[in-house]
């Protein structure tokens, strides 16, 4: 009898008769691996950045009908935790494990050189898909992955951990952080591919399109597996990108502010059970304006972008409606268990005034809302990047402290509901007991009739952590099994201990001593509105203490604090080997800006080897980035264009004065002579001689991992300018090779 927790399953001994011929043997086909008969279908649809408070099922704002119909007629569970930011999130949902224990504290481009954060998820710690296909499932990923390491996310591979390298047979969606819902970064199972070429496409659309066509590919053959999917929306993280219909459906509905919005959803909550009646309701984040104190010019502009969100959140609602709709036509919703959830808390990121270019907080310059004022009517299109204040965020994330990537309640707990029709027979109960997201992958092992393996690939397994939260589903007052669980965020700190928190908010690069913690008795103060750390001191010494014990055995240590410092860390491992010429050649997929070689962020040259024709020749280059912040090369009437784009603040041109000669290979050079900081100067040289140059430094944005990295022969991205080309622009000449080197600075 063959052990179920080691994979794979072994194959069964010939049970036939082999003869000298077939007329006296006796065939036997090996009986392919599955599981029990009555094993449901699973559905894990993941939203990003959506807060407890957001949606109506939870008391929120936003109406979401698909999601509110799914939550009438399934479980909500409003003592559901996350690790309060996407990649840790996902490392523990899809390996059962707490984030530091595979690596991901955080995400994967602030990997550091220890265990806890090397961004290495590690063959022990076998992802759910991986488990679910061994044992008979089909499985496939639609949406964001964001859990493949800096250095190996370009198209040289490798592939272990990327989506198929994880255990999907089928992935169509994004590496990255985020990605333009408009024109996104679609990769294909392990290629990448352009954006398909038609109008009105939105990404949240797609994701489900493609979605429907595996279910209705895997049915139509009527195999007799069940299928996993896993559909990580890019909705709701920032860029918030919707149709211009969806938005106006919320115009004026949060003209009142977030204090008055976060309060009404307070009252919703404790009418609906989602929080008990004699709660109150915390204070107002620290740094949040009163509504009341805000101009009134910015009170629209903040007001808007909040409709944007609300209308993003309501279309990618309607995709999930769409996807429910194709799986009651295809008769398999009724064995499906169907989760919704969010990875983390309502985001921060927009800081006091919100964005129309996320890149300006990346590079340290945030808007001003007297400059997104002119521009209303456009936020969520196609042209901008928006993303609303952290007034919202704290209304978003009623009735908890503070917001993504803290580790009070508002960055780690979330919305979940459960949706299984042949299980489920409460529908729209409550349920209470503590749970985190790494109890999801024992749950649906439970739910499947399966065990958790202890061995897997020639694998020794580490210990799942997670504790099945499947006797729930029939018993709402089946025991609480998770009694302690930890948390760390960028050196923010906490701990749940039977029903006890400690917590600390720590401001990065402040001193770890100076670190206040707090305590609450989550087992009457669910909202964390009372701090008894001067109460009871010598029970927060005591979790405080466990804290430490725990983080010492788990992956945790050291605490680190530091971002930007991670980013470029000049120690981290690259996905390419040191050379002192890069080549680069046209027909091929983009490089991640994490995969570029350090180079680029120095002084270096870009030249480019082309060969024009015909006049009418002309297009793309070269270039990194897009239309938030970017720089190319191209060519046009003959002549090589040099354009950078700062953020959308301003815009620097340099042209070749002569033209390109017809039919003869020319060497056309930039270089980018960095000055100090983020300045330099720029020049164009055409056959190893300047022929143009910049008046003075200019300022280049840091291009960041969620916008195309190097881009050569075509533009994958929305245009640096539109007022200079439209994308994709080809070049229809021949280009040759682009090579880029470092230049050693002037002086030295």
């Amino acid at each position: 009898m063959t052990d179920p927790t080691v994979l794979p399953v072994p194959q069964m001994p010939f049970g036939g008769v082999i003869g000298d011929t077939h007329a006296e043997s006796t065939p036997d086909w090996p009986s392919p691996v599955r599981p029990a008969s009555d094993a449901p279908n699973v559905v894990m649809i993941l939203f990003d950045d959506l807060g407890f408070g957001h949606l109506s099922s939870f008391g929120g704002p936003i109406e979401a009908p698909a999601i509110a119909a799914l939550a009438a007629r399934g479980l909500r569970y409003r003592n559901f935790h996350t690790t309060s930011l996407c990649s840790s999130s996902r490392a523990s949902l899809l390996t059962g494990r707490d984030p530091h224990s595979v690596g991901f504290s955080v995400i994967a481009e602030l990997a550091s050189g220890y265990p806890g954060h090397n961004a290495l998820l590690p063959r022990s710690a076998a992802t759910l898909p991986t488990v679910l296909r061994h044992h008979g499932y089909s499985t496939w990923c639609t949406g964001k992955w964001h859990l493949t390491p800096s250095s190996e996310s370009a198209a040289s591979g490798p592939f272990d951990r990327w989506p198929l390298g994880a255990g999907f047979e089928r992935f169509y969606g994004f590496l990255p952080g985020e990605t333009d819902h408009w024109h996104p970064m679609l990769t294909v199972d392990n290629h990448r591919i352009p954006v398909p070429d038609r109008d009105g496409y939105h990404l949240s659309e797609d994701l489900v399109d493609q979605a429907i066509t595996m279910m209705r590919d895997h049915q139509q053959v009527a195999s007799g597996r069940p299928f996993f999917l896993y559909l990580p929306f890019g909705a709701t993280h920032c860029p918030f990108h919707v149709p211009a219909e969806y938005i106006e459906r919320y115009r004026g509905r949060f003209d009142r502010g977030w204090d008055e919005v976060r309060r009404e959803t307070f009252e919703r909550q404790k009418e609906l059970g989602i929080v008990p009646a004699d709660n109150d309701l915390p204070p107002r984040n620290p740094g949040v304006v009163p509504w009341a104190d805000t101009p009134s010019n910015a009170r629209r502009v903040y007001a808007r972008l909040m409709e944007t969100f609300a209308g993003f959140v309501d279309h990618t609602d309607d995709q999930i409606s769409r996807l429910v709709t194709a799986m009651e036509e295809l008769d398999v919703l009724d064995n499906t268990l169907l989760a919704v959830l969010s990875d983390n808390g309502a985001s921060r990121e927009g800081e006091a005034h919100g964005t129309t270019n996320t890149e300006r907080f990346r590079n340290g310059q945030p808007m001003t809302a007297e400059e997104m004022l002119p521009h209303l009517d456009e936020i969520g299109g196609p042209s901008t990047d928006p993303h609303y204040p952290e007034g919202w965020a704290m209304a978003g994330n009623s009735p908890f402290r503070r917001a993504k990537r803290d580790t009070h309640r508002g960055g780690n707990t979330d919305p979940l509901i459960v949706h299984w029709p042949r299980r489920i027979t409460d529908g729209g109960a409550i349920r209470s007991q503590y749970h985190h997201i790494v109890d999801l992958y024992p749950t649906i092992l439970e739910a499947a009739g399966l065990p958790v393996p202890v061995r897997v690939d020639g694998t020794d397994q580490q210990p799942v952590t997670g504790r099945s939260l499947a006797p729930t589903f029939v018993d709402p007052d089946a025991p609480e099994v998770r009694t302690t669980q930890l948390y760390e965020m960028v050196g923010s700190r906490a701990i749940y201990e039977d029903g006890w928190m400690a917590v600390t908010w720590h401001q990065p690069g402040t001193s770890w001593d100076d670190d206040r913690w707090e305590l609450y008795d989550q087992r009457v103060d669910y909202t964390q509105a009372h701090d008894l750390a001067e109460v009871e001191p010598e029970r927060l010494s005591s979790l405080v203490e466990l804290w430490w014990e725990e983080a010492r055995t788990s992956g945790v240590l050291p605490l680190d604090d530091r971002v930007l410092a991670r980013y470029f860390a000049a120690d981290k491992p690259r996905a390419g080997e040191h050379r002192d010429v890069y080549c680069y050649y046209p027909g091929t997929s983009p490089v991640p800006s994490q995969a570029l070689p350090a180079v680029l962020l120095g002084s270096h040259a870009v030249t480019v080897r082309l060969t024009v024709h015909s006049p009418a020749d002309e297009g793309f280059l070269v270039g990194c980035g897009g239309e938030l912040c970017g720089w190319a090369l191209y060519l046009r009437d003959r002549r090589v264009t040099y354009i950078d784009n700062h953020l959308q603040l301003s815009l620097a041109t340099l042209t070749t004065p002569d033209a390109m000669p017809l039919g003869q290979e020319v060497e056309v050079t930039l270089t980018w002579q960095l000055v100090d900081g983020r300045l330099g100067v720029a020049a164009l040289a055409v056959e190893g001689a300047e022929v143009a140059r910049t008046d003075g430094p200019i300022r280049r944005g840091f291009s960041s991992p969620v916008q195309e990295g190097l881009q050569i022969g075509r533009s994958w991205a929305p245009s640096v300018s539109h007022d200079h080309f439209v994308d994709p622009f080809p070049f229809t000449g021949d280009l040759r090779v682009v090579e880029v080197r470092a230049l050693v600075p002037e002086g030295v």
